[in-house]
């Protein structure tokens, strides 16, 4: 059995006890973002194989999208998906997960669980995990929130025909420092960013939610929505009953210093030079 350390944002993720097939699918995938193991890790994720797949939920037939089963309890969380299950202390964050799975599914199984415990260090951590598409431009930082469908991928389509450096079109961090935010990149991805690399923090200098539409523009909007808008874009701790005061005083005090604008764009590059525009100075971020 093997161990593996995965670092970014701040965090170093240990996982032991994986078989050898495991163990090459997770190096693979993650190959740009591993550590020694010599240091302390941050979180540590015990992997127990069991061969008996009867004791897991079945493989679907054909290549379908299937929902997390996510419990949450005051001192633990329970997750379960296709082949394996797993259980998340939440004080200190630790995993144990079991799982029948030692080919390509392992990995999906592996990087499903990754993404939730991410989430939740990082959120322990002060900083909030969004649905978003991210990329920088001469050291700005953009992130563009929505759910599935708002247009992440198409935009990040856009920006990389533009030369914008993609962070990724899927899950991206934002971290208060000092008085303003950073934005961290995390090694998960749809379309873009799916060979994970180490990035810096970049400063945000645009915090925006998406919306489809014709001539592109940037609006302000609500207070309200811009927390809604937030609130809706983290996964997984929005559906914890337990962090739902904390993620939404915490998504306050981001619009308030950083107020989210509304960026409507259509299917072609014309919302660069808008966006561009929004934003040819850094913004500063207003102290409370």
């Amino acid at each position: 059995m093997s161990t593996l350390t995965i670092a970014f944002a701040g965090s170093r993720y240990r996982f032991a006890g994986l078989n050898p097939e495991q163990d090459g699918l997770a190096r693979s995938r993650f190959q740009g973002m591993l550590s020694s193991d010599a240091e302390k890790p941050d979180v540590r994720t015990d992997i127990h194989f069991n061969p008996n797949s009867a004791a897991f939920m079945r493989r679907p037939y054909g290549p379908v999208e299937y929902p997390l089963a996510v419990a949450h309890g005051d001192a633990s969380i329970a997750v379960a998906g296709v082949g394996f299950t797993a259980n998340i202390d939440r004080r200190p964050l630790r995993v144990q997960m079991q799982t029948c799975l030692s080919d390509d599914w392992f990995l999906a199984a592996f990087e499903n669980l990754f993404r939730i415990v991410s989430c939740y260090r990082l959120f322990d951590e002060g900083a909030l995990v969004m649905h978003s598409a991210a990329f920088h431009d001469d050291g700005r930082g953009f992130v563009l929130c929505g759910r599935s469908g708002a247009g992440k991928t198409t935009l990040c389509g856009l920006a990389d025909e533009l030369d914008l450096q993609i962070l990724s079109d899927e899950l991206n961090a934002v971290r208060p420092t000092g008085g303003s935010f950073e934005l961290l990149a995390m090694p998960f991805a749809g379309d873009f960013g799916r060979a994970p690399r180490r990035h810096p923090p970049y400063p945000v200098t645009g915090l925006l939610g998406l919306r489809q539409g014709g001539a592109p523009s940037v609006s302000l909007c609500s207070k309200a929505e811009a927390v809604s808008r937030v609130v809706a874009s983290c996964p997984y701790v929005n559906a914890d009953p337990c962090l739902v005061d904390r993620l939404t005083s915490r998504a306050e005090q981001l619009v308030e210093r950083l107020p989210l604008r509304v960026l409507t764009f259509a299917k072609d590059p014309r919302f660069w030079s808008v966006l561009n525009n929004e934003y040819r100075e850094p913004t500063t971020a207003i102290s409370r």
